[in-house]
């Protein structure tokens, strides 16, 4: 997906006021040279909007079990990590069985903060096309909108 310079500056403008921009806009905002403007407005509301951005890509705050805690150690971490992937990877394979689908937020939290999760979310979206989302250069888009 991709936005014209109204559309470019109305999101801009919009997310200055707080109002939060759908995941893809910020990341494409992060991608674009409207970066420093969309970090500095992330930077003033990333508590409200429950999002944060790591390596450069946007995600929301997942519930605590996907949040490191602060001053957690290491193995702490790690052991959170891993149970909140077995929790991810049941939802996915669910997912698979029946066809529904799990929601493009879930999905794209799965993509952006799980790469090993990345390879079954495009075996999924392979095996049900009808849920009207795909991967753009590495990015997971809702193709429908």
């Amino acid at each position: 997906m991709s936005l014209n310079q109204s559309e470019i500056f109305e999101w801009l403008d919009r997310a200055n006021l707080g109002e939060c921009p759908p995941l893809w806009v910020i990341q494409y905002l992060l991608d674009s040279k409207y970066y420093a403007s969309m970090r500095a407005t992330i930077s003033k509301f990333e508590k409200q909007w429950n999002i944060s951005v790591v390596n450069y890509q946007v995600q929301k705050f997942s519930e605590a079990l996907f949040t490191a805690v602060r001053g957690a150690s290491r193995r702490e971490d790690i052991a959170m990590r891993s149970k909140a992937r077995l929790l991810r990877m049941e939802k996915l394979k669910m997912a698979s069985l029946v066809g529904e689908n799990p929601g493009f937020d879930f999905l794209l939290s799965c993509w952006n903060d799980d790469p090993a999760l990345q390879i079954v979310i495009n075996k999924l979206l392979a095996k049900f096309p009808q849920w009207g989302i795909a991967i753009v250069d590495g990015v997971l888009v809702k193709w429908n909108e």
